[in-house]
C-alpha cells in the first residue's frame, strides 16, 4: 500500500503508519517519526528513502530559525502523485452534481451535458481521418472505426474492435450463387470513465451511442453496457456486406 487508505481489519506494516503519518502530519522529520513511533533514526530513513525513490513521498525545505539564522531541515510531505491516489469523493460530487442537473432542469438538461462531454469526438476522428487521406489511405468504415478505438483508448475507454462475419442464407438453394457473409463489428470498452453516473443517467450512454453512429455512418446498435452490469460496453456496428470466397 502506498497513500491509499488502510482497509478496516488489515493490520498496517510500518510502511502504512508512516505514509498515513506523513500524509496527517506533514511536513514532518525523519527524527520526529521516529519519536512519534518508537523507531531508529535508521530505520525510519531507510523507509523513507525507498518511499522518496518510489515517488509516493517527496523531500520539503522548511526555514528554522536558530541563533537568528535559518537553515533547512529535512522534511517530508506526500508527493503529488501519491495526493491523487487518495479518495478524493470527486465522483460522488459529480453523481451529486448530475442528479441536481436532473432535478433542475430534467433529462433534456443531463441530455445537452452528455452531448457537450463527447462533443468533439467526431471532430477529433475528422482530423485523423485527414491525417490518413493526405498519407494515400482510403478510410473506410472500418478503418474509422479502429481510428474511434483508439482515441476512446486514450480517453481511458479500453476500447477494443471484434470483427464478426455473419453468413446469410442463399436466395435459393439453386441460385447457384456463392454464400454472402454480412461484415460486422462490435466495439467494446473494458472501462467507463463515467461509469458512476452513467448507472443512474443512461442518457450518457445514449449520447454515445449516437455519436459513434454519426462517426461511422452508419446506424448502430448498442448491446450491453457496463452501467447495467455487464463486464463491457458493447455496440453492435454494421460495415459492409460482402461475398465469401
Amino acid at each position: 500500500m502506498t497513500a491509499s487508505e488502510i482497509p478496516t481489519g488489515v493490520v498496517p506494516t510500518t510502511r502504512d503508519r508512516l505514509v498515513q503519518a506523513i500524509s496527517t502530519h506533514g511536513p514532518i522529520t525523519a527524527r520526529q517519526l521516529a519519536e512519534r513511533f518508537g523507531l531508529t533514526s535508521a530505520a525510519v530513513r531507510r523507509h523513507l528513502a525507498a518511499l522518496e525513490a518510489e515517488g509516493v513521498i517527496a523531500e520539503h525545505e522548511v526555514l528554522v530559525a536558530q541563533r537568528g539564522r535559518g537553515r533547512p531541515s529535512k522534511s517530508f510531505v506526500l508527493s503529488q502523485s501519491a495526493h491523487e491516489d487518495l479518495p478524493g469523493g470527486y465522483d460522488e460530487m459529480a453523481v451529486m452534481a448530475v442528479a441536481e442537473l436532473a432535478r433542475l432542469g430534467g433529462e433534456e438538461a443531463v441530455t445537452a451535458l452528455a452531448e457537450r462531454r463527447i462533443a468533439d469526438w467526431e471532430s477529433a476522428i475528422a482530423r485523423r481521418v485527414a491525417e490518413c487521406e493526405e498519407a494515400g489511405e482510403t478510410v473506410t468504415a472500418a478503418r474509422k472505426l479502429e481510428l474511434l478505438s483508439e482515441l476512446l483508448t486514450e480517453r481511458g475507454y479500453a476500447t477494443t474492435v471484434r470483427p464478426l462475419h455473419v453468413p446469410l442464407p442463399a436466395a435459393s438453394a439453386q441460385s447457384g450463387t456463392a454464400p454472402r457473409t454480412l461484415v460486422t463489428a462490435q466495439l467494446c470498452h473494458g472501462h467507463c470513465p463515467v461509469l458512476d453516473i452513467a448507472a443512474d443517467h443512461p442518457e450518457l450512454c445514449e449520447a454515445e451511442t449516437r455519436v459513434i453512429s454519426r462517426i461511422i455512418g452508419t446506424p448502430v446498435q448498442r448491446l450491453a453496457t457496463l452501467a447495467q452490469g455487464a463486464h463491457a460496453c458493447t455496440t453492435h456496428i454494421p460495415l459492409t456486406e460482402g461475398r465469401t470466397s
